[in-house]
């Protein structure tokens, strides 16, 4: 049964931290094209008027993106607690980066779970 969960655990993890690369992909690009209409404006000397529509759709558009990284952050909180409430722990899972400080559990901690979840799985 740990195992199970900690197969479960590291396919959630990965597709995680895939899909924050995403997002922060996605806000790169963003910005790039919102840098670029400016600089396309003034290199074409057009007026500040053309172009304004696409400018504003685009500048909501990083803001729209950055609200979903927060969305995938807070998702990223959540998940840790759900990681501590089936018994695993301080376990780091994914893409081998260390966990911001005050988001895990103790060694000792850690290791009485995986003791108790051996334990059951035994019985």
């Amino acid at each position: 049964m740990l195992k199970q969960r900690v197969v479960a655990a590291e396919k959630i993890a990965a597709e995680l931290h895939e899909a924050e690369d995403a997002v922060d992909q996605a806000i790169i690009k963003l910005a790039k094209l919102a840098g670029t209409l400016p600089v396309a404006r003034f290199e074409t000397n057009m007026s500040a008027i053309v172009g304004q529509d696409a400018v504003a759709k685009v500048t909501q558009a990083v803001a729209a993106a950055g609200q979903v990284r927060q969305m995938v952050a807070d998702a990223h909180q959540a998940l840790s607690e759900t990681q501590r409430q089936v018994g695993l722990g301080a376990r780091m899972f994914g893409a081998g980066t260390e966990k911001p400080k005050g988001h895990s559990v103790t060694n000792d901690r850690n290791a009485a779970n995986e003791a108790e979840l051996q334990t059951r799985a035994v019985a």
